[in-house]
């Protein structure tokens, strides 16, 4: 008896481990998702400079439905300053952000062509509204979204990033 007994409660205690270990690594999965969004986001948005064709760091959009696309002018930390075009979609229906550079103008994706931008997160949400992306004044953006943790709580994610440049680019962006 007393073996079945022991036998009973390190199982139980094995079942809980286990089942937590599950729970913290799709937690954990979630938040460097989330992470992996933000940091993109607030770096690309913060290193921005105006486009040549207007007076504005990014263009925030929304190509179809609930879908968003920001776009920006990422200036480079070179000691050269160079140009790049940036932008990230987000996804309403497959719940996913997308991310991709050009030297050129980046337009609306078709779908075959937002499949092969590079995918930062799936499991994304809204924290409210429809969009992840909000304009804050002339140079600011907002994000605001949830991440999918299974069985657990969604991560909330919500920061906002400012352009510091100041510059002006050689490329028209958008």
């Amino acid at each position: 008896m007393l073996i079945v007994l022991v036998l009973s409660v390190v199982g139980g205690l094995m079942i809980s481990t286990t089942s937590t270990e599950a729970i913290v690594r799709t937690v954990t999965s979630a938040t460097s998702s989330g992470q992996l969004v933000s940091r993109s986001v607030t770096t690309g948005i913060q290193n921005s400079g105006n486009s040549s064709s207007t007076a504005a760091p990014f263009k925030l959009t929304a190509p179809s439905g609930n879908d968003q696309m920001l776009t920006a002018l990422k200036v480079g930390s070179a000691a050269t300053i160079t140009y790049q075009c940036v932008a990230w979609y987000y996804s309403a229906t497959e719940r996913s952000v997308r991310y991709t550079t050009s030297g050129a103008a980046i337009p609306v994706p078709s779908s075959a062509t937002l499949a092969t931008w590079t995918l930062l997160s799936t499991g994304v949400s809204p924290l409210s509204g429809t969009g992840i992306f909000a304009q804050q004044g002339s140079k600011g953006v907002t994000l605001s979204f949830k991440e999918d943790a299974g069985k657990s709580n969604a991560v909330v994610f919500q920061t906002s990033a400012t352009s510091r440049t100041g510059l002006t680019g050689n490329i028209a962006c958008f």
